[in-house]
């Protein structure tokens, strides 16, 4: 059973929020032994199936990793394991709004149940239960979040129709001679080279992915940096007595609006974003979390969000001291309103996949990040900065 987001804490989970809105997965692979020649499907079609499998049951076990190799920033610590370790998962699947997910650990599990009226979090060291009402769209990274099905599903809803799919030779996953094929992503923007998806050809269940990133020369990675795959499934309906939340006699119970920063650092002033980054206009904020800035859809999407100015000249501070998985960006200061010249700053923490940048200008204070290039996050620092120009 998995673990509540009761009282969330600002600065502890700031860096993992700024990282977490951008990138929505992190997975682990299996080895497979050699498979049978899976059932002849072409890869267009099983890209077709793959998408269009959320409605499909199961329930399984699955490994996730990653390897961002994300710095040892004291804030980080509690997202580090999730996006550069392996997490080990048991989930149950009857429909988009009838899921649990277990975490497992060597000391126990942690829970988290999504239902029709929101999710209910299980944290099993603590014997406590929380109902959580809503997170944003756009939010940190959760256990779910890394299996295989809604993994392949988020990361090709970024690729675009006319990207190029070819076959993958057959994987033995789980016991099922899985389909594979690859879509190669060309976008210059972004810093995702390629995504692998081996489905069940039959039903197009994703049952193992693997992302890999660009080199520098452009090319397409040999190593993937993510990796997800199931060791058992099951493609039937799980009992529903295992998606219903039992409360034991002296657990304690608490409620909560939201278990994501986001989710709080969300609720302000939808102006407090700018209406473009980089070219790229803001998509409509969903509703009660108008202060997340959304830009474009595809995989070189970028993210803003609203920071308290003293949190942020903390994680740049944190950026400062990451060595070489930090750097500085230079800000020209934007003049206000009065005529006068604001002070600014940005640096940003840099891996394979990632680019998360803190921007500072005043006494007000953005985090900016995505799956993207260092230009183009350049870009969208020197559009936040120059968004305050004039402002009072």
């Amino acid at each position: 059973m998995s673990p509540p987001v009761h009282a969330v804490r600002l600065r502890r989970w700031s860096i993992v929020a700024l990282v977490a809105a951008v990138v929505i997965a992190v997975p682990a692979v299996v080895a497979a032994w050699p498979a049978s020649p899976a059932v002849e499907v072409a890869p267009a079609e099983l890209r077709d199936r793959v998408a269009a499998s959320g409605n499909l049951p199961w329930s399984g076990y699955a490994e996730a990793s990653g390897g961002l190799n994300l710095p040892d920033v004291a804030q980080f610590s509690d997202v580090t394991t999730l996006l550069s370790g392996t997490s080990r998962l048991r989930a149950w699947y009857a429909a988009p709004d009838s899921v649990r997910v277990d975490q497992l650990y060597p000391g126990g599990e942690r829970s988290r149940y999504t239902t029709p009226t929101g999710q209910v979090v299980w944290d099993y060291g603590a014997q406590l239960l929380t109902s959580v009402r809503r997170d944003p769209i756009v939010r940190l990274p959760r256990p779910d979040d890394l299996l295989p099905p809604q993994l392949a599903r988020r990361l090709l809803s970024g690729t675009l129709p006319d990207d190029p799919v070819s076959a993958l030779p057959s994987r033995r996953v789980a016991g099922v001679d899985a389909a594979g094929f690859s879509v190669p992503v060309a976008d210059p923007r972004t810093t995702v080279g390629a995504l692998d998806v081996w489905a069940d050809p039959a039903s197009g269940l994703p049952l193992a992915v693997e992302l890999r990133t660009k080199n520098a020369s452009g090319t397409v990675a040999d190593a993937p940096v993510v990796r997800s795959a199931f060791l058992e499934l099951d493609q039937e309906a799980p009992d529903p007595a295992l998606l219903t939340v039992q409360a034991a006699p002296g657990v304690g119970v608490t409620r909560s609006p939201t278990s994501d920063l986001f989710g709080v650092l969300g609720r302000g002033n939808p102006q407090a974003v700018p209406a473009s980054v980089d070219g790229i206009e803001r998509v409509p904020p969903q509703r009660g979390f108008g202060a997340i800035g959304k830009y474009g859809t595809t995989l070189a999407q970028l993210i803003v969000v609203p920071l308290p100015a003293d949190l942020a000249t903390s994680l740049l501070q944190n950026i400062d001291d990451a060595g070489s998985a930090g750097r500085s960006i230079t800000v020209t200061p934007p003049q206000n309103a009065l005529g006068r010249v604001a002070n600014a700053s940005a640096g940003a923490l840099e891996s394979p996949l990632l680019r998360l940048a803190v921007v500072r200008v005043g006494d007000r204070a953005w985090a900016v990040g995505g799956l993207v290039t260092d230009d183009v996050l350049d870009r969208a620092v020197a559009d936040i900065a120059d968004d305050q120009a004039g402002a009072p």
